[in-house]
């Protein structure tokens, strides 16, 4: 009698199954709930593109990625020293804060008295400044204004 106890406990798991697998909401995807969105595109769907951002902007989603308004791609990097997060060209920690340096550059850097910024003091390429003499002599500013990724050309140097 114990084989045959069993034998229904087989087909009643074996049944339930088969009714789990035939029941319409078995084969029915949830529906997303409005106003969120769970990442995933899901199959066959385009990611959606980054946001653009501001080169040097601080950045709450740590690591994301993000365009400029000129399609370069951009990284939301840690700022040494401090719980700062910045957009950078380079997904590497980021040297120090842009948005707390001392000068100010367009087509030269100044302090706020007029003088130059010695270029060992400026930040240059990667926080969007006038490329330093290192940039120039190391070849990252012609690679850079190449329009290859920071990355690459600090790869190559």
């Amino acid at each position: 009698m114990p084989h045959v106890s069993r034998a229904i406990r087989i087909a009643g798991v074996v049944f339930g199954l088969a009714l789990v697998a035939i029941s319409p909401a078995g084969s029915v995807a949830a529906e997303p709930i409005p106003g969120i969105d769970s990442g995933s595109a899901g199959p066959g769907a385009p990611a959606s593109p980054p946001p653009v951002v501001g080169l040097n902007n601080y950045c709450a989603v740590h690591g994301a990625v993000g365009l400029l308004s000129n399609g370069r791609t951009v990284y939301c990097t840690r700022v040494a020293r401090t719980d700062a997060w910045v957009w950078s060209y380079s997904p590497d920690l980021m040297p120090i804060d842009p948005n707390r340096r001392l000068y100010t550059c367009t087509d030269a850097c100044r302090l706020p008295d007029g003088s130059f910024v010695p270029n060992y003091q400026r930040c240059g390429i990667l926080c969007g400044e006038p490329p330093t003499s290192g940039d120039i002599q190391s070849g990252l500013a012609d690679c850079f204004n190449s329009g290859a990724p920071y990355q690459e050309c600090v790869a190559r140097r």
